[in-house]
C-alpha cells in the first residue's frame, strides 16, 4: 500500500493558504466541497479501496447498509478501468458518481458501520479523512466514538469540541440517550427536519435525566429531583436555581413549538442544540 505522506495538519493548511493568498485564489463553498470529494476519492483509494474491491462481501455490505442497488461496471466503462483500476469497484463509483455531498457523507458514515472491513483499515481511513476535512476547510465535523463515526455540520469550533464531541464521549455510557442525541445531530441542518431535531434533543436530555436521577419522570416534572441531586454535588443555590429556570423555559419552548405545533424557526435550532449540550455537559461533569 502506498503510504500517505503525513505532515502536520496545520503545516499543510498554512501552505495552501499562503499559496491562495499569493495567487489571489478565493474558493467558493462549492469549490471547497468538490476539493473535499476529490480528497475522499484519493484517501479511499490509498487506504481501503483495494481491501473493499477484492472482497465482494465488503462491496455487498456497503450497498446493503446504504440501501441502494449495487451498480455493476458496464462494457463502456472498460477504458475508464484501464486508466483507473478502482473504476470497477461499485463502492468507489458510489463516491465518484455523485455530486450530492450529503450522499458522500452518508457513504463515509456507512463505512464506519461495516463489519466485513477490518477495524484497523477503518481507523487508518478515518485518520486520513480527518486531515482531508481540515485542509479542504469545509464546515464539517467528524467525531469517532467507540462504536461508529459521526459527521455533522460544524458550528463554533470551541462549542463543538466541548458541547458536542465531549458529550458524545460521555453519553456512550447512556446508550438510549446517546442514540437519540446522535440522531438529532445527523438531521441537524436538514431543511424540514427542524421539529425532529429539537424534539430529539429534548428526548435525549429527558432520557439522560431519567438515567442520572433513577426515575421515570418527564422533563418538566424533575424540579425537586434536580434540586436534590445538585445539592448533593455541592452546586451553589444560585446555579441550581438558574439551571432549573433555564430548563423550565426549555420545556415550555418544547411544548409550544414542538409538542403542540410545528413552528420551530430554522435559526433557533442551533441555539437549542448548544443549550441542550450545555445543560447535559453540566450534569455529566458532576
Amino acid at each position: 500500500m502506498v503510504r500517505k505522506i503525513k505532515t502536520s495538519n496545520n503545516d499543510n493548511l498554512l501552505r495552501l493558504e499562503n499559496f491562495h493568498k499569493r495567487w489571489n485564489i478565493y474558493l467558493s463553498d462549492a469549490e471547497r466541497w468538490l476539493n473535499f470529494k476529490n480528497r475522499v476519492l484519493n484517501t479511499y483509494t490509498i487506504s481501503i479501496g483495494k481491501e473493499i474491491k477484492r472482497n465482494s462481501t465488503c462491496e455487498n455490505e456497503f450497498f446493503d447498509l446504504i440501501g441502494i442497488h449495487k451498480r455493476r461496471i458496464d462494457t463502456f466503462d472498460l477504458i475508464g478501468v484501464w486508466n483507473n483500476p478502482m473504476k470497477d469497484s461499485p463502492t468507489y463509483n458510489y463516491f465518484a458518481d455523485t455530486n450530492d455531498m450529503k450522499k458522500v457523507i452518508l457513504g463515509l458514515e456507512v463505512i464506519s458501520w461495516m463489519e466485513t472491513l477490518e477495524q484497523a483499515d477503518k481507523n487508518r481511513f478515518f485518520s486520513f479523512l480527518k486531515e482531508d476535512i481540515l485542509i479542504a476547510q469545509i464546515p464539517l465535523e467528524m467525531k469517532q466514538t467507540k462504536t461508529d463515526v459521526l459527521f455533522y455540520p460544524a458550528g463554533a469550533k470551541l462549542l463543538d469540541e466541548k458541547l458536542i464531541n465531549d458529550n458524545l464521549d460521555w453519553l456512550s455510557q447512556y446508550p438510549d440517550c446517546y442514540k437519540v442525541f446522535k440522531s438529532a445531530l445527523q438531521e441537524f441542518d436538514i431543511k424540514g427536519k427542524e421539529r425532529d431535531v429539537v424534539n430529539n434533543l429534548r428526548l435525549s436530555f429527558e432520557l439522560l435525566l431519567k438515567d442520572i436521577l433513577q426515575n421515570k419522570k418527564s422533563l418538566e416534572n424533575q424540579k425537586n429531583e434536580i434540586g436534590s441531586y445538585l445539592k448533593t454535588k455541592n452546586v451553589s443555590t444560585e446555579i441550581s436555581n438558574m439551571f432549573w429556570t433555564v430548563l423550565d423555559y426549555y420545556s415550555k419552548y418544547q411544548n409550544d413549538k414542538v409538542k403542540h405545533n410545528n413552528t420551530v424557526p430554522t435559526d433557533e435550532v442551533e441555539f437549542v442544540l448548544y443549550l441542550t449540550g450545555t445543560l447535559m455537559r453540566f450534569l455529566l461533569t458532576k
